[in-house]
């Protein structure tokens, strides 16, 4: 990477260097990005779309020394005392296209932010609901098991109640099989055997 071609735009300089300062690959750089294959070893400058990938993968990357080579190459490092010598501008307006492209990325990292925020706060109000459903499901079983237990007191108070009401079948139907014998008089038995011949006694 250190043998960079002349022909190639200011850009794609500033990209390689950036790539051999950190020791990423050139295929490395297409894999994480999007940008074709050969795009940064062909001659000409480099599209608004793959400034913009590229941007937005290494955003360690100064997107005002990419495009201008001022300042230091990397976010939150301090500039170099010596300025680099100044290089031609890749085409005509490139400032300005410079200052919107680093308008576009803020933006979207501010809606990134803001569509993160916004699918963690969904996430919570999700758990929070199936909390909820868990919650009404344990108080409905609950429910539901009172109801049964209050179902089975009521039977056993029915049949309870059907117990008490039904009559007695053998004190109601069984009527006796003769009348009661009188109480047996021992003076009268013993007259009565006196009385009755002794062959009597002894007739089969």
């Amino acid at each position: 990477m250190k043998e960079i071609a002349r022909e190639i735009s200011v850009l794609k300089r500033r990209i390689l260097e950036y790539a051999d300062s950190k020791g990423i690959k050139k295929y490395e750089i297409y894999q994480n990005t999007g940008i074709s294959n050969g795009v940064l070893s062909q001659k000409g400058g480099l599209s608004e779309d793959n400034v913009m990938r590229f941007l937005s993968h290494y955003s360690d990357l100064s997107p005002e020394w990419l495009l201008t080579g001022k300042g230091a190459m990397l976010r939150g490092q301090s500039a170099p005392e010596v300025a680099p010598p100044p290089s031609e501008p890749a085409f005509p307006g490139f400032i300005e296209e410079i200052k919107s492209l680093s308008v576009k990325v803020g933006r979207l990292e501010a809606e990134n932010e803001h569509l993160r925020t916004a699918i963690e706060a969904k996430q919570r109000e999700i758990e929070a609901q199936q909390r909820e459903i868990e919650a009404q499901r344990r108080e409905i079983e609950a429910r539901q098991k009172e109801i049964e237990d209050k179902e089975r007191q009521i039977k056993l108070m029915r049949i309870d109640h059907l117990k008490k009401e039904e009559p007695d079948i053998h004190t109601q139907y069984l009527e006796p099989a003769h009348a009661p014998l009188p109480p047996e008089n021992p003076v009268e038995s013993a007259e009565l055997l006196k009385s009755q011949p002794q062959e009597a006694l002894f007739t089969p």
